[in-house]
C-alpha cells in the first residue's frame, strides 16, 4: 500500500483535529470516544492510532496547535503589540483583545474544558510566565511617565490583558451582554479610564 505525502498527512491530521474540537465543545472530552472522533471526521478509527496513542494525546495536540495559533506574531494582539504605547492606548489594546476573543472562539472553550476535566494540566504551561513574555514584547513601549510611582508596568499590562479577557468572555462568549450596565464600547472606556486613573482620590 503506497505511503501517503506528509501533506497528505496533515490534510487528515487537520480533519480529525476538526472533527475532535467540534465534539469536545459540544461534549466535553470525557463525553466524546475515539470511534465518534473517527466518524465525524470521515476517517477509520484505526487512521486516529497512526497519529495519535490515545485521545488524550489528540486534546493535548489541538490544544497546541490552537495555543500557536493564539500566540502568533500575526495575531490582533501581535499587532498591536508591534505598535502600542502603554499604559496610553488601553482602548487599543481592548480592541485588540476582542478581535482575539472573536477569533478564538474554540481554543477558549477547550481551556474550559480542560479546566473542567483535567484540572487545567494541559493548558497549565500556557499561563505560566506569561508577564515575563509581555515583558519581552513591551521592551521600549511602556511609557513611564505615565505610570504612578511603585507600579510594575509588566504586571499592570498583564492584569489590564486578563481584565479585558474576563469582560470579553462573559459578554460574548457567555452571552451576558451589558453585565456591566453599559454597552460593549460604553464598557471598555469606562474600563481604561479607571485603569489609568486608578480609583482613590488620591491616584486622580
Amino acid at each position: 500500500m503506497p505511503k501517503l505525502a506528509q501533506d497528505q498527512i496533515e490534510k487528515r491530521m487537520r480533519r480529525v483535529e476538526e472533527a475532535a474540537v467540534r465534539l469536545f465543545k459540544a461534549r466535553g472530552f470525557h463525553g466524546v470516544g475515539l470511534r465518534q472522533i473517527a466518524a465525524e471526521a470521515g476517517v477509520s478509527l484505526g487512521n486516529i492510532y497512526n497519529y495519535y496513542k490515545a485521545k488524550e494525546q489528540l486534546f493535548d495536540s489541538i490544544l497546541q496547535r490552537l495555543h500557536a495559533e493564539f500566540t502568533a506574531p500575526g495575531s490582533p494582539l501581535g499587532r498591536f503589540l508591534l505598535t502600542c504605547r502603554f499604559p496610553s492606548d488601553l482602548e487599543g489594546l481592548a480592541r485588540a483583545v476582542g478581535e482575539m476573543a472573536e477569533q478564538h472562539t474554540d481554543y477558549l472553550t477547550l481551556i474550559y474544558v480542560d479546566l473542567a476535566e483535567f484540572g487545567g494540566r494541559h493548558v497549565r504551561p500556557y499561563y505560566r510566565g506569561l508577564a515575563a513574555r509581555f515583558g519581552e514584547a513591551l521592551e521600549g513601549r511602556v511609557e513611564t511617565d505615565q505610570l504612578a510611582s511603585g507600579v510594575d508596568p509588566v504586571m499592570a499590562f498583564t492584569m489590564v490583558y486578563m481584565q479585558f479577557f474576563n469582560f470579553f468572555i462573559v459578554e460574548r462568549m457567555i452571552g451576558a451582554e451589558g453585565h456591566l450596565g453599559l454597552g460593549e464600547g460604553e464598557a471598555l472606556k469606562a474600563m481604561a479610564a479607571i485603569f489609568q486613573r486608578g480609583l482613590s482620590k488620591e491616584s486622580s
